[in-house]
């Protein structure tokens, strides 16, 4: 399988400029290193390390007829120096996506797409790509989408795990409806997610909507959702989130863009035992909101199930040349159920994170991207990770050919 891979690899870019010339036909490839220097364990006294990781992707998108569509992208991931010898090999290769689509199915207001493929929704605070990862998140499973003149629905299935057993427990399924209201000025998402379980008293359903509009240089985000359902045959979940971010812009040099938010995660208080209180970030991208050092990457693990609230501000600004956007956030984070330290106080505090990100466009196809971000403990952290300041910085290039 991997040497077939691999050889349509060598045919696509043999043959890219023949196949992008073809009617219905189109090649595309990305290639992304990231450096990073990482000094994120919280003390002081060890060394920053440093490696590099490399993505590779190659897609073919077909359009053989007017309504029916497809695309299969193959993906190479890997850290450079993963091999044993340069004469090494590892199976790296893998299908990130690969599905048809087939519009207007029976000549009707429906559209369907069946595969393994990227979901991408709202603000990607619930379901997500993470295009940040070296790897990035696909699904399997397929998708109904219903085209009305008010509304569009996009029905999801996706199967997560497999067993390979009938009637075996671990295999999870997720079910979607994501709702997009046709609004001139005011996006409206309503949504509602399931998870189950087969074979399990697990059942988690999230309910939601997301709203983002525009009022002048005043841009505004909200989205907010409920988690219902049962973790157990005795446990019922019962969990929120609540996010409001607002964005101004100045009309004056450089146009600055002055930011404000906050994100707001119920945790578990452990008042009631019959109760999950613990939102659950599902399959989000978390990295583009909780801070660029992902301290805040799988919630509720990392914050120990008591809960997330992130207020930040950020400041961006465009350089004089146009090609080079300068951005700067501060994060100030908390839980929203207290932590009980090992002296029996308690705490909210996980500590803040400051981050800066340098953005160049060399040309239409060539952006580099930097970054440096430091993270100072609070209680939590200090006890549970260390006392010291932690540091990161990375470098990346994002070429299209």
């Amino acid at each position: 399988m991997k040497k077939v891979l691999i050889l349509t690899l060598i045919i696509s870019f043999l043959f890219s400029s023949f196949v992008i010339a073809q009617e219905g036909l189109k090649v595309t490839a990305q290639v992304r290193p990231r450096m990073e220097i990482n000094n994120k364990d919280f003390n002081a006294d060890t060394k920053a390390n440093s490696y590099t990781y490399l993505r590779t992707r190659v897609g073919l998108q077909l359009m053989p007829a007017e309504n029916l569509g497809g695309f299969i992208q193959f993906q190479d991931s890997r850290v450079y120096g993963e091999n044993s010898g340069t004469l090494a090999a590892t199976d790296n290769i893998d299908l990130h996506q690969a599905y048809f689509c087939i519009k207007k199915l029976f000549n009707l207001p429906l559209d369907l797409k069946v595969g393994r493929m990227e979901l991408v929704y709202g603000s990607q605070r619930l379901i997500g790509a993470v295009g940040w990862h070296n790897v990035g998140r696909s699904f399997d499973g397929g998708m109904l989408t219903l085209n009305t003149k008010p509304i569009s629905i996009d029905f999801v299935k996706a199967r997560l795990n497999e067993s390979g057993m009938a009637g075996d427990e671990e295999d999870n399924n997720l079910y979607a409806a994501y709702g997009k209201v046709k609004c001139e000025k005011m996006k409206i998402q309503p949504f509602v997610i399931s998870e189950m379980k087969k074979e399990t008293d697990f059942a988690r359903h999230t309910l939601g909507i997301y709203l983002a509009g525009k009022m002048g240089a005043l841009s505004h985000e909200i989205e907010a959702a409920y988690q219902m359902g049962s973790m157990s045959e005795d446990v019922d979940i019962a969990a929120y989130m609540f996010t409001a971010n607002l964005n101004y812009k100045l009309g004056m040099s450089m146009s600055p863009v002055l930011s404000a938010g906050v994100d707001y995660l119920s945790g578990d208080d452990g008042e009631d035992e019959t109760k999950y209180k613990v939102f659950n970030t599902l399959y989000a991208t978390n990295h583009k909101f909780y801070g660029f050092m992902d301290y805040f990457l799988n919630l509720p693990v990392h914050t120990y199930g008591k809960g997330l609230m992130d207020m930040h501000g950020k400041l961006n600004l465009t350089m004089p040349c146009k090609k080079t956007n300068v951005g700067v956030a501060f994060h100030l984070f908390n839980s929203t159920a207290d932590y009980t330290l090992a002296d029996e106080t308690t705490s909210t505090s996980f500590g803040s994170e400051i981050d800066l990100t340098v953005k160049h466009a060399y040309s239409k196809k060539v952006t580099f991207v930097g970054g440096f971000s430091m993270f100072t403990p609070g209680d939590i952290f200090k006890e549970t990770k260390g006392e010291d300041s932690s540091s990161w910085a990375y470098l990346m290039a994002v070429v299209n050919l």
